[in-house]
């Protein structure tokens, strides 16, 4: 394997019209891991499909791109799976595209099935898989001949955290091994953990480095004050506000000025970082078209649950998806429910909506058998959306309303119109969660269940969309939600995890994972101690220049990594949250 360093100087790439890659100059080294980072249609994967070579540049230089096919690995955003082959049909097919010797590919195969968990269900159809298991595939088919340049659209986005990393395993090794690697997410959680990243926006390149790099560089001034102050509700509403669980921050154009009246300056992080630059591009011109600030406080004064699940299970023949779950949203509250593929959650939430009945146990909603007047009540976006796609998004809007007896308002009219007459179908998926969510909430309900609400969105729209869930808890909606993004998980009040059907946590983020821990390891060639920890089968996550192995014994680690020849600083954390789900899924804790 010849890995590439490639070098792309004032690049531009323009499709139908429309430039979708604006004078881009950037570098990708091998032996690293690059993100590159923003929301649907900021320009990662025209930059991914440039760097394949399925496009051309219209200007600039593309330096060092590989000459040869099969010196390139290509996942596009669907996985690359033939769905209708097997396991082991996908991989025998791309090994004959390439040629690979039979004795060289299958040790090879095998090996990259085990890491990936897939193993076991060699046989079966690709079409059949879960979504996680599909993009470990389509990682592994990108990977069997060894390039030296590795490009993975988005393999990560909808993934549960578990699968996430196993993926994550999976690219920090194919840079270990001394390729290229360049992979496009929305996940910022994730994105830190590269060597380098990328931010797009709209086809422009808004900030290049370490995330550090990119922290320190972010534009203008960043504030902060409690949520709970009335400085923050004043300004909280502003283009250039937003909130994270129980704090306010506000943009400001300026690097040295005055602090807004009641904020002080926040500390750099990535997502704020972010929503900085995408402000500074152009970002506070667009305003949040939710509508939160314009209807009526709830009466408060009862605190019974809005749903609630007691001792639920649910078996399918012999197969038992949930047993004895308990949980409960009341009125002002945010939960967050939380699981790998097939641990219960849409189950679950099928049947809180009265959508599928219970084996066992009660599901109430408003304190009553779930029924259809009951869910009038509810604004549910599901993580299919629900929306007609050769409808246009006012027309979407319209017929929602009109199941509800309510006229579409204002600011949802204007956001539809701004989309034009096109079938939904054709729009951007951001574009389309943002319709789903306004199409759930026109009625102003009592719940909102939300399924992987914010997938696709950019750091500043997915802030904004926070907002105004904080917002809705605030006049005394209820709120439960599921995702696969961490840092949004920890702006729930209470997070409830299930694994296996089972009721494994349940509390705040710091309570879920106060039980586990992981061994951080920093060393100066991450890529020795990786290779040294994945051959003895440590699973190991990469988080910059350094490693974490998730629920390991340091004195093993120290031993392992004895043969370096730099000394390795070996230290036990609190485990992450996307870590206590893997741990928990596989050791649960009492």
């Amino acid at each position: 394997m010849r890995a590439p360093t490639v070098k792309l100087d004032d690049v531009t790439v323009r499709l139908g019209g429309r430039t979708a890659l604006d004078s881009l100059t950037g570098e990708f080294a091998p032996g690293t891991v690059t993100a590159l980072i923003g929301g649907d249609g900021a320009g990662k994967s025209t930059l991914i499909r440039l760097l394949a070579g399925r496009l051309v540049a219209d200007g600039g230089r593309c330096l060092g791109l590989p000459e040869r096919p099969r010196d390139v690995g290509y996942q596009p955003a669907d996985s690359g799976a033939w769905l209708n082959l097997s396991v082991a049909e996908n991989l025998e097919f791309v090994a004959g595209v390439y040629r690979l010797p039979e004795d060289a590919w299958r040790p090879r195969a095998a090996d990259l099935l085990s890491r990936a968990g897939l193993a076991e269900v060699s046989d079966r159809p690709a079409g059949r898989l879960s979504g996680g298991m599909r993009q470990k595939l389509g990682v592994v088919l990108a990977t069997l001949h060894s390039p030296g340049l590795v490009l993975l659209d988005e393999p990560t986005t909808g993934v549960d955290p578990i699968s996430r990393a196993e993926l994550w395993g999976m690219i920090a090794g194919a840079a270990a091994d001394g390729a290229t690697v360049v992979f496009a997410t929305t996940y910022l959680d994730e994105a830190e953990r590269a060597n380098s990243l990328f931010l797009l926006g709209g086809g422009r390149l808004l900030a290049a480095g370490t995330p550090d790099d990119v922290i320190g560089h972010a534009p203008g001034s960043i504030w902060e004050s409690p949520a709970s102050s009335a400085d923050a509700r004043r300004e909280l509403h502003a283009p250039v506000a937003w909130r994270r669980a129980d704090k306010v921050y506000r943009w400001t154009p300026a690097t040295h000025g005055d602090a807004p009246a009641g904020f002080l300056r926040s500390p750099g992080d990535l997502e704020n970082a972010s929503i900085a630059l995408l402000l500074a591009s152009g970002g506070a011109d667009g305003a949040w078209p939710g509508r939160s600030d314009s209807v009526a406080d709830r009466d408060t004064g009862r605190n019974d649950a809005l749903v609630e699940a007691r001792d639920v299970g649910r078996t399918f023949g012999t197969f038992t998806a949930l047993q004895g779950v308990s949980l409960s949203v009341r009125p002002g509250e945010v939960v967050g429910l939380l699981g790998g593929n097939g641990a219960g959650k849409t189950t679950l939430m099928r049947i809180l909506l009265g959508l599928d009945s219970a084996t066992t146990g009660s599901p109430r909603l408003f304190d009553s058998k779930p029924s259809l007047e009951s869910r009038r009540r509810i604004g549910y976006v599901a993580q299919g959306l629900g929306l007609y796609p050769a409808l246009s998004a006012m027309e979407n809007l319209q017929f929602s309303a009109s199941v509800y007896g309510v006229r579409v308002g204002p600011q949802a009219t204007a956001y539809a119109q701004s989309l034009g007459r096109s079938p939904v179908g054709c729009l951007p998926l951001g574009a389309r969660r943002i319709l789903a969510y306004l199409a759930a909430t026109e009625h102003d309900p009592d719940l909102l269940v939300l399924d992987e609400p914010t997938s696709a969105m950019d750091a500043l729209t997915r802030a904004r969309l926070w907002r105004d869930l904080r917002s809705s808890a605030d006049r005394g909606v209820g709120v439960l939600v599921t995702t696969h993004y961490m840092q949004e998980a920890a702006q729930c009040d209470r997070l409830v995890l299930l694994t296996s059907g089972r009721v494994s946590a349940m509390g705040s983020a710091d309570q879920i994972t106060s039980p586990y821990s992981s061994v951080t390891v920093t060393t100066a060639n991450w890529r020795a101690a990786f290779t040294l920890l994945r051959d003895a089968g440590i699973p190991a996550l990469l988080d910059g220049r350094t490693l974490r192995a998730p629920g390991a014994n340091p004195a093993q680690i120290e031993s392992l990594l004895a043969p370096l020849a730099d000394p390795a600083r070996i230290r036990t954390a609190a485990a992450t949250l996307e870590e206590t789900m893997v741990l928990a899924a596989r050791d649960p804790v009492p």
